[in-house]
């Protein structure tokens, strides 16, 4: 009898267990804290680098060039995405995992752009262009800017980032974009 009281004990004590975790789960789940990010990217005000948060700063890099591979590459905190196109086919070289260090000095060169103030711009289809967008968030979801530069032009800034850009995507991919 006593064997069958003990096994009676543990069946109700390991119940027990099991709904404390599941009620402990619940309330994790149910705080706004509990995913454990921010949203807002503070990589550049002294704290860590984030790794893309979805609701964080993005940019976009799409350099369009006439009758040539078209590049397109996104950074999301200090994650960097690649993509080209030659032709009528795509190659989607994948993620980067930057190191701080070099967040950082990307992020520098995009913000020495100035694309919120920029004027928009067009679409050269003679010399090609460079689009650029930035998102940057908000509580109302933020705000997207978005300019178009013509390929033509001596920029430093630009070229300055476009150079970057270059380097980072042939020393983590091995290939060097054509912009």
């Amino acid at each position: 009898m006593e064997s069958q009281r003990h096994g009676a004990r543990t069946y109700c004590y390991a119940g027990r267990v099991r709904c404390l975790v599941l009620a402990l789960a619940c309330v994790l789940a149910a705080c706004p804290g509990g995913a454990g990010g921010t949203y807002v990217q503070d990589g550049r005000r002294g704290g860590g680098v984030d790794r893309g948060e979805t609701n964080g700063r993005r940019f976009d890099f799409v350099s369009n060039k006439p009758e040539l591979d078209d590049w397109q590459i996104r950074i999301t905190g200090s994650s960097m995405w690649v993509s080209y196109g030659r032709d009528d086919s795509t190659d989607k070289l994948g993620s980067i995992n930057l190191t701080e260090k070099e967040a950082r000095k990307l992020w520098k060169l995009i913000d020495a752009l100035d694309i919120p103030n920029r004027k928009k711009g067009k679409k050269d289809e003679d010399e090609g262009y460079v689009s650029l967008q930035l998102k940057e968030p908000g509580d109302d979801g933020g705000e997207v800017h978005k300019v178009y530069i013509s390929r033509a032009t001596n920029n430093e800034d630009l070229l300055a980032l476009a150079s970057y850009l270059q380097d980072l995507t042939e020393k983590y991919k091995k290939e060097r974009p054509s912009f």
